[in-house]
This record gives C-alpha cells, structure tokens and sequence, in this order.
C-alpha cells in the first residue's frame, strides 16, 4: 500500500467516528443510490411493460413504487446528506483535538519556524478540508459499492427461471475489474497533483523574484535571462498540468470501457428472456457508468485532500518520552551545555551548577543568548549538546505535567489568553495559593471583574508573575521580569519571589535583581563567567 493512502487511512482511523454515526450515514448513502437506480430502471421499465400490455391495470403497481420513489428521493437525500455532515462534523472535531494537542508538544524552534505564516487559520481550513474523506469520498464509495452488488443480485435473481446469473457474474467480474483500476491510479494521481503543487509554488516563487529585479535587469539588458527563468518555471507548470489530465483521463475512461464492454456482452450473448427483462439487465448495465463514475469522483476528493493531509501530518511532533517523578533534590546542572540559535553558537561546553533555593542572574549584551538558554533550562527547547538534570534526572526524561508544576518559565512577553485577570492567573492551573493576595501584594488590587485588556503592561508583566507562581513551583525561570517597572513595583516582584524559597534564575539588565540574586554570571563570548557571588 502507498504511503499516501496510508496517510489517508490514518487520518480516518484518527476521526474514530461512533458505530451508531457511521451506521446511519452508510444505510442512509445506500438507500439515497438505490432510490436513483430504481428511479431511472423503473421509469424505462414502465414504458416498455405499458408498450407491450396497455392499460392502467398492467402497469399500476410499477407506476406506484415510481411514484414513491420520485415523492421520497428528495427527503432521503436529504438525510443521507445530513447524517453524512453529522459524520464529518464530528471527525473535524476529533482532528482539531489531535492539532491542538499535537502543537502543544512543539517547542520554542518549531514555533520560531512557523512564526511567519497564520498557523492556525490554515491548519483549521485543512482540517475542514479533510471532511470531504467522509462526506464525498468514503461515504460515497461505500454506498455505491452497495448498489452495485444489489444490481448485480437483481439480474441473477429476479428474471423468471434465473437464466441471467452468468452473465451476472460476468458484469460483477468487468465491474471489479473497473474498482480496481480506478484505486490502481490513485498513486499517480497523488504524485502528480503533488508535482502539480510544487510546480505552482516554483511558478509563483520565480514570478515574485522576477518582479524584483525586471526593472534593473532590463536596464542591463538582461532580458533574455528573465524569459528563459519564466520559460523555465512555464513549461514546468505545463508539463504538471498535462501529466495531471492525463491521468485524470485514464480514470474518466474506466468507466466508459467498463459500461461499453457490458452492454456489449449482453448484446452478444444473454438468455432467451422477455424484453422486460432484457431492458432491466440493460438498465442495471447502464447504470454501472453512473456508479464507477461516483466512485472515480469519491477518489478524486481523497487526492484532493492529500495536501491538508500532508501539511498537518508535518505539525505531528512526537510525544515527550519522559515519565520519571520530579525528583526531591532541586539542584539544577548543566553538564557541557552548547546551545545554538539559527547559525549562530550562543553557549559552547559549558557547566555550572545552581543548588536548591539560590538566586542566580545571567545578564550580558542583548542578543547574546540570554533567552535562548532560559528556554533550553525550561526543556522547552532542545541543546545543541551535553545534558540538563534536575536532582541527577535528565530534564527530557521527566514527566511532562511534573516538570510544569515544578518549573515555571515566564517570558520577557507574555503571551497570555485574554479575558478576567483572574481566570488569566488560574487557567489550566490547580493550586491552593491565594491569587488575590498575590496579585495584592504585587501591587494589584484586583477583583472578579478585572479584565486583562484594561491592564497596563507593567500590570500584565506583574499578573504573568503571579501566574507563574501558582503552582508553588521549585525552580522559577524567568526573563527580564522587571522590565518597565518602577523601583516600587520591582520590590513587589522580588518579595513575592523570594516569599517561597524556590530556586530562581533571572535573565535582567536590572542592578537592583542583581544585588537581590547570590550569583550573577555573564554570557558573553559563547561562555559564562562569574561576576559576583
């Protein structure tokens, strides 16, 4: 099997639509076929039987379930279209969850990567995007195959003296045949709608350069450069396209073939039978175009959402390994610590050691690192080399909910949900700290109704501070905390620190941190130095 149709079969196993859900959306997608089928074999049908006996007595019980069919195709539609929604609906939910908990495990250089782009918004449209593999492609192919196999029943079946089975079996055999050509080329319908994308991305890419620098090359007379780039990105994107409609082609054919190779097989040989019958057989025959070209269609969406598929499955990041208990010892160690941003080596083999309770400041120039390896203490991204632990316990092998209870990170920009201030300090959090004290005593009177919008940003950079203290952690990590406040303000923050007797490592520019911190060490250089103890 395919690597692109095993994604798309991961990506229904992950909607794990409940069995009552699927049920109802298969038999209402079956029953809305055989409506069409029996709709358009009933109606001929009827023309010939009343041709052959005239008289309303002949032909009145076809032409009541005719008309029962024509009264009841609208509503049964609509169902199977409902409960085909209903389906997708509930799938797009399961998949959101899977995006949300999925771009939860990134760390900070992946978000970095995406930063460019509105991550959310596309990745909410592929996932809608996705819902076509319930609505137009899995529910259809399943009910037509359905209606397929009841026509072909019907011929061996319902005839007088059953004379019809073989070629029964012979139209089950072309119509097999047609499935398995229809699902052979799905592969190279994915690959050349996938070259077809790559080819739109250079056209569009070259097109964007180009525009840049036309006017300054046609000076220098670089004319002939600039066709032969646009040629180039042109004929790219047309051989794409082509190879795209050939393919698309072979599929429109299948079902051509297979419908002509049926009628034909009954014109040359079929039991001897009354032209009622022989109509019918020629009817469900016929209508094998319609059934193959549904499923050509079904297929066709299942290409067509291969490119949602593929930009989500790369948002997947795996699972964080760890599953030790945060340890009883707080002493934090870094052992041969190199950290790189982009191209740039920030911290080259570096060790220190913080010990439970100590203040320790890391200033130096902007722009050395400061944050960088803040994030990297905070397991929230990944060091170039060497080991990070906590008690003798790798960072990366500890459980994930018991390294954020214990380790708080705060950013030099919180970026916090909106809302009450409150809800803003407690969300996601359980604890039994006083956050109104805390938010008192950091100079902010706040109540119920507080909203975070009507904060200033000092006043938001104190209520990240209480924030990060509400789970009692025992390391707190925090970068530039103090930044735009006021000498007042600062002692607010330092006392709620120091208050818990956790260990606290600070990013900080500010001397009045510095003096307050037992340890002051410099980044510079791809090194740390002491300054102070």
């Amino acid at each position: 099997m395919s690597p692109d149709v095993t994604r798309l079969l991961r990506w229904l196993r992950r909607a794990q639509p409940p069995r009552g859900a699927l049920l109802r959306a298969m038999v209402s997608g079956v029953v809305a076929s055989l409506t069409n089928v029996g709709l358009f074999v009933g109606a001929i049908a009827l023309l010939v039987v009343s041709a052959a006996r005239p008289g309303l007595r002949a032909v009145a019980g076809v032409l009541i379930v005719i008309e029962l069919l024509a009264f009841l195709r609208s509503p049964i539609r609509f169902n199977e279209r409902l409960s085909a929604h209903r389906l997708g609906f509930q799938a797009v939910t399961r998949w959101r969850r899977w995006l949300v908990n999925s771009i939860g495990r990134w760390d900070f250089s992946k978000w970095r990567s995406y930063a460019s782009g509105d991550l959310l918004e596309r990745s909410l449209r592929d996932t809608d995007e996705l819902q076509d593999l319930w609505l137009r492609c899995v529910i259809p192919i399943c009910s037509t195959l359905a209606t397929v196999v009841l026509g072909d029943l019907v011929i061996g079946l319902l005839p007088p003296h059953t004379g019809w089975w073989t070629y029964a079996g012979l139209l089950a055999l072309l119509q097999l045949l047609g499935l398995a050509g229809l699902f052979a080329n799905v592969g190279p319908l994915v690959r050349a709608d996938r070259e077809l994308r790559q080819a739109r991305g250079w056209y569009r890419a070259t097109l964007v350069e180009l525009s840049a620098v036309a006017p300054e090359l046609t000076l220098l007379e670089g004319g002939a450069f600039l066709e032969e780039r646009s040629r180039e990105s042109r004929d790219s994107l047309r051989d794409a396209e082509r190879t795209l409609r050939r393919q698309r082609r072979a599929s429109q054919g299948v079902a051509l073939l297979v419908t002509a190779v049926g009628l034909g097989t009954l014109v040359a040989r079929h039991p001897v039978s009354s032209p009622t019958w022989t109509v019918v057989v020629a009817l469900i025959a016929l209508s094998s175009y319609d059934s193959l070209a549904a499923v050509r269609g079904a297929l066709d969406t299942a290409v067509a959402v291969t490119a949602a598929a593929e930009r989500l499955e790369d948002l997947e990041s795996p699972a964080r390994a760890g599953d030790q208990p945060w340890p009883g010892d707080s002493t934090m160690r870094a052992e041969n610590l190199t950290l790189r941003e982009g191209d740039r080596v920030i911290l080259a083999n570096a060790s220190f050691e913080v010990a439970p309770g100590r203040r320790v400041a890391i200033t130096g120039p902007s722009g050395s690192g400061k944050s960088t390896l803040l994030r990297a203490l905070s397991a929230l991204e990944p060091p170039e080399g060497g080991s990070l632990s906590v008690g003798g316990v790798q960072l990366a092998s500890i459980d994930e909910g018991a390294l954020r209870r214990h380790l708080a990170y705060l950013a030099s920009e919180p970026g916090l949900a909106r809302g009450f201030a409150l809800d803003v300090v407690r969300l996601g959090r359980a604890s039994s700290r006083d956050t109104l004290s805390d938010l008192a005593t950091l100079g902010l009177p706040a109540t119920s109704s507080t909203k975070w919008d009507d904060l200033s940003r000092g006043e938001r950079q104190r209520v990240a501070v209480a924030r990060a203290m509400v789970p009692n952690p025992s390391i707190c990590l925090l970068d530039e905390p103090t930044s735009g406040l006021g000498r007042a303000e600062t002692e607010t923050v330092l006392a709620l620190l120091a208050s818990e007797g956790a260990t606290v490592i600070v990013a900080t520019h500010d001397p009045r941190v510095m003096a307050w911190c037992d340890e002051v060490l410099e980044l510079r250089e791809q090194s740390l130095r002491v300054l102070s103890h």
